[in-house]
């Protein structure tokens, strides 16, 4: 039996089970709460992704979440079946541990890691991460076996393929790093586990099943799971600089000014071109 320096209180030992009926129910919830904070997002940013930009976006988002959530749940429960000591064998209290690790560490590690590969991946496999098609999308070419060199050095390719790279490059990044945290995680489980259990107790949840499944898979990831899609989105989406946002403003204002004329002559105003004149 493991020698653990620091001991947590007793915390309802292997009672939370994350595959139960009601544990699967909860963990259905927290991804559809995902979507939503992810919809809310793209609502509220300036100038807005259309609309495919942002299903393809928020699908590789969801798909890295989702695996992050399988790695957590598959350490909480190989941690909490595999160790002989019953005080550190709580599958919510694992759970919990990697949870936190995502939104303290594996995050802004990924976001460092993501921003110094992010011009490399460019430069050396002319893939723009958040870019899907334009520049780096499908091209029509007369040989389907050839893969044309578009003119900023980048290779077209199509749309799915340019998004399944971007996916295994984000899924690769996050998995790497998460398993560091992890493994930092679990050196330190005497205080990070012991911290959680004793916050489970001062918290009454000990010997509440489900209470613990509720508090591990929703109410802590309601919040942390906006606070992580919010950075996460700032480095997986398309850069826009001033002048292409610039641009787009300038677009969007000459595409209003027919419409508002129309409206206007509509309502027997005066030409305002005729009025200029």
């Amino acid at each position: 039996m493991a020698v653990h320096s620091v001991m947590p209180p007793a915390c309802g030992g292997g009672s939370c089970q994350l595959f139960g009926i009601f544990g699967i129910s909860v963990q259905c919830f927290i991804g559809f709460w995902c979507v939503f904070t992810l919809a809310c997002l793209w609502r509220c940013e300036t100038p807005r992704r259309d609309f495919c930009t942002w299903v393809g976006d928020m699908s590789k988002q969801m798909l890295g979440a989702g695996w992050a959530h399988f790695m957590n749940v598959f350490f909480a429960i190989i941690f909490g079946e595999a160790l002989d000591s019953d005080d550190f064998n709580n599958q919510c209290v694992w759970y919990l541990m990697g949870f936190l690790s995502d939104i303290l560490v594996v995050t802004i590690v990924c976001w460092f890691v993501m921003t110094n590969l992010r011009p490399v991946i460019h430069d050396k496999c002319g893939i723009d991460i958040g870019e899907y098609d334009s520049g780096h999308g499908p091209k029509e070419e007369s040989h389907e076996s050839e893969i044309p060199e578009l003119e900023d050095g980048g290779v077209g390719l199509s749309w799915w393929f340019m998004w399944s790279l971007q996916v295994a490059i984000w899924i690769a990044i996050l998995s790497i790093v998460k398993g560091l945290v992890f493994f930092g995680a679990y050196l330190s489980q005497d205080w990070i586990y012991t911290g959680i259990a004793t916050g489970f107790h001062w918290g009454g949840l000990c010997g509440h099943e489900d209470a613990q499944l509720v508090t591990s898979v929703i109410i802590i990831p309601v919040i942390g799971d906006a606070f992580q899609f919010a950075i996460q989105d700032g480095f997986l989406k398309r850069r826009i600089d001033q002048h292409e946002s610039e641009h787009s403003s300038e677009g969007k204002y000459y595409q209003e000014q027919p419409r508002n004329l129309q409206q206007s002559l509509l309502k027997g105003g005066v030409d305002p071109r005729a009025a200029g004149s």
